[in-house]
Parts: C-alpha cells; structure tokens; sequence
C-alpha cells in the first residue's frame, strides 16, 4: 500500500502499519513534508515548518522500533502544534507579530507526552492573535484558506486557524489547539474536522500562552471520532498505562438506547436553516438506529449568552496578562483585538467578581440537563464560514459581530463541560456543518463512547461529506 493510501486509514491502523514495519515513521513524515510542499504555500496553515526537525523525530522513533522499544500509541505519528505551545528550539509568536520572549519556549506536560511518546511535530499551526477570536483572521500572518471553500477564500475558523487545515493538507494526522470559548471545535466545524474540548483542568495548561487562565484547555483536532478517542486514550493520564483497553471500552457503547438531549432554543436562534437542517437530519439518522431523544430546555444557557453578547463578561485578563508579561505587544495589536481590550477596562473589579459568582451560580442548574440524557446536542456554529477579503469578513455575516462563532459553543466552556464537534452534512454554500456533543464536567468518556457510536451510523467524515476541493 502506497504511504498516501496508508495515511488515509484510521491512526490505529496507522500506528499498527508502523508497528509491523509495513510503513516507517520516516516515510510517513516524507509524506507529510512533500504534502506541505504541494498546497502549503497557498493553505497557509504553518507559522512555523521544521522539516528537519521531523526527519530527525522520526529516524528516532524508527531506531526505537527496531530496537523493540514501543513507547506509546503515537510514536512516529504526525502532529502539528498550534503556535501557543511551546517547543524547544521553536519560536513562539502566539499569532502576535513578534517572537515571544524564551520563557514562552518552554514545554509544557501536553507537549512532553506527546515528545515521550515519540511523536513526530512537524511545525506550528497559525493562530489568531493571541488566540483572541473566532473567525480565523490574522493581520500579520494572513488566515489560513480553508480547504472547503475552493477558490474562494473562506475563513478557517479559530483560533485554532491552521489545525484543521493542516489535517486536510495531510502534514499532520493530529492537530493539536486550544479550546477558551471554543477554539478547537469552531475551526473542526468550518473544515469538516472532528474536535475534543476537554474539561477544563483535566490536561493541564503549562507551557501554553493563556487566553483566559480560568477557561483555557488544550486539545485535539482529528480526521475522525475514532482518532479523537485514539489520542485522547493515548495521553490522558488516567488511560495511558492501557490505552487499548480504554478504546475497546469506548468502542463497546451502542447506538441503541443512546439518551441525546436536544438543545433549547438558545442553541438554534439565528442558525442558517441548510445547517439546522444538517444537524436536525443527522439526529433522525441516530433516532432512527435506536437513539433515544429528549428536549432538553436551557434557560440557563440563554441567560449567560444575554450576558456575554451584551458585553457583560469582557476579557480583561488577556490585557492583564499583556501587560504583566508582554507590554511591547500592546501598541502592535491588530487594532480591533486592542480596541475590545482597552473597552474590557470600562468594567471595575467588583462588577467583574460578581459576574463571575453568577456564572458559578448558573452552573448546577444548567447540568441537571444531563440528569436523564447522556449527551446534549446542537449544531456546533450557526453560520456557515464567511468568505475573506483583505483579512475580514464580506457577505452576510459581515456585519455581523464575530461573537457568533461562539454562540454555541462557549456554555460549555463556561459551565466546565466537554464537549466535541463532529461533521455531520455540507450546507447550501457546500461547505461543513458541524454537530456539537456536549458532556458533564470529567465525562469525556462517556462524550466519547457516545460520539463513536454516532459516528457508526453517520459515518466518518470523509464517508459523510467527501472531500474538499484543495
């Protein structure tokens, strides 16, 4: 089998292929560089692409294997990092327009297990400016091209701009981002990709550049539900010591008898009909193989997107955090991010506690709607992603505050749910529509068995929307 072909398989399949020498992890890594070579000028994925770094990590993870040392499921796999982590001897730029200072270098647990395992990272994916938006715009670096939208330039999503895209450029298998509002699951959606967001503290956030301390979670991008259950068994903590025994325990949930919540209103006002339709179609398909479905009301959720659409629940901390650790950054802002920072201001300390002590307050409320289903659904974005002009937003959703990309899915960041992002149909304009699953707080497990078995009967993505137009 071709290293094209074999590349297109699940990344258990992959990572057997290694195992019984079929493929080694240096022919994969070839197969990722000459994919770059091809599409990357024009997808734009990469801020950073160190081919000889990959060569290197995978001659290592290839003299490992042959000498019968087996360190864990994602040796000599491809992963491409978003620009927030740091990785020694990489520049860390956070989507800014110039290198962070060293500390910023340093690599946290997420990136060490990934290196311990001997994983191959080719290079670091593109971000919106500190991580601070969910279109996918970058004023210095340009946004990603979103692999759906043909010659159209659509927008990638973010902030996790280059994740998904550089999946479906194939010079990475993984891609790993960072969730704060939805940061993982908004690109997953716009390029038909699947995204797990993680409970907020289950990985930890050390060696990331922060967005909002209190909300930040990194996780992964994947081609499929099976490869977000593959890496999430590889390297959480409580999985990794038999990893193959968590993933035949996920396998083994069922369609049948699978409780799915329904959404209230709050997580379908304003959403394109071609998208709830997508959605509302792939949740037939599930009841139809035996799902159970419930509505599920959720005033909670309503009441807290008041708030944040409003302007009640301003980021100050990332202005904080600037000028604490990055004070030369400010005046080189991309000059709408610096305008919403300097309008967080407006909003004194006391206000802003007591904002918080009432999102606390919403919590327990807006769990019970797990009480007696095991997931929620909702489309995962209401729009379809906008075409770019000069780095913004032209058509329909121009005039519309970005805050949208977030519409659906920072509840479940507020809340300190899980949460993931499955493809499940392409809109009107032909582009991916994402279905959210959603989670009580530690239940990844049960988010994931539940999204395995959705997607059994809906299929993978390439199986349920095709491929892009590259």
């Amino acid at each position: 089998m071709s290293d094209d072909k074999i590349t297109d398989l699940p990344l258990a399949a992959v990572a057997a292929a290694l195992r019984n020498s079929n493929i080694t992890a240096r022919a994969l890594a070839e197969n990722a560089i000459e994919r770059h070579e091809q599409m990357g000028a024009r997808l734009n994925a990469y801020l950073t692409w160190t081919p000889e770094l990959a060569r290197s990590a995978a001659a290592a993870a290839d003299a490992a294997f042959a000498a019968g040392y087996d360190l864990g499921p994602m040796q000599g796999l491809p992963v491409s990092m978003k620009d927030l982590y740091g990785i020694a001897g990489l520049p860390t730029f956070a989507g800014s327009g110039m290198r962070l200072p060293p500390q910023w270098e340093q690599e946290g647990p997420v990136v060490t297990w990934l290196k311990s395992q001997l994983a191959v990272l080719p290079g670091k994916t593109q971000t919106v400016e500190f991580a601070a938006g969910g279109i996918g715009d970058n004023i210095h670096h340009g946004a990603p091209w979103n692999p759906w939208g043909g010659n159209s330039h659509r927008a990638p999503g973010g902030s996790s701009s280059g994740a998904g895209v550089s999946l479906w450029e194939g010079s990475a298998l993984v891609a790993f981002g960072s969730d704060t509002m939805g940061s993982v699951r908004i690109p997953a959606s716009m390029t038909g990709t699947v995204a797990l967001k993680l409970t907020y503290g289950r990985w930890p956030n050390a060696g990331i550049v922060p967005l909002r301390a209190g909300q930040d979670t990194p996780g992964p991008l994947t081609r499929t539900v099976a490869d977000a259950a593959y890496v999430f068994t590889a390297i959480d903590p409580a999985h990794r010591s038999d990893p193959a025994a968590a993933l035949q325990s996920l396998a083994s949930r069922d369609i049948a008898g699978l409780r799915i919540g329904i959404a209230g209103d709050a997580y379908w006002v304003d959403c394109d009909a071609s998208i709830a339709e997508c959605v509302q179609r792939g949740l037939k398909e599930l009841e139809a193989a035996g799902a159970q479905q419930v509505d599920v009301p959720c005033s909670e959720t309503a009441d807290l997107l008041r708030a944040v659409f409003s302007g009640e629940l301003p980021n100050a901390e990332l202005l904080a955090f600037l000028r604490v650790y990055l004070p030369d950054w400010i005046d080189q802002l991309d000059p709408a991010l610096r305008g919403r920072l300097e309008a967080s201001t407006s909003q004194d300390s006391a206000t802003h506690l007591e904002k918080w002590q009432w999102i606390e307050s919403l919590i327990p409320a807006a769990s019970s709607g797990f009480d007696n289903v095991d997931v929620i659904a909702s489309p995962t974005l209401i729009h379809t992603p906008p075409i770019l002009e000069d780095n913004k937003p032209v058509g329909a959703t121009a005039s519309l505050s970005p805050m949208w990309t977030v519409q659906n899915t920072c509840p479940a960041n507020f809340f300190r749910w899980c949460a993931l992002s499955m493809p499940v149909g392409l809109d009107q304009e032909g582009m991916p529509a994402g279905l959210q699953l959603m989670a009580p707080g530690g239940s990844e497990e049960t988010l994931l068995a539940a999204a395995l078995a959705c997607e059994r009967i809906l299929g993978s993505p390439r199986q349920r929307i095709g491929a892009p137009p590259l």
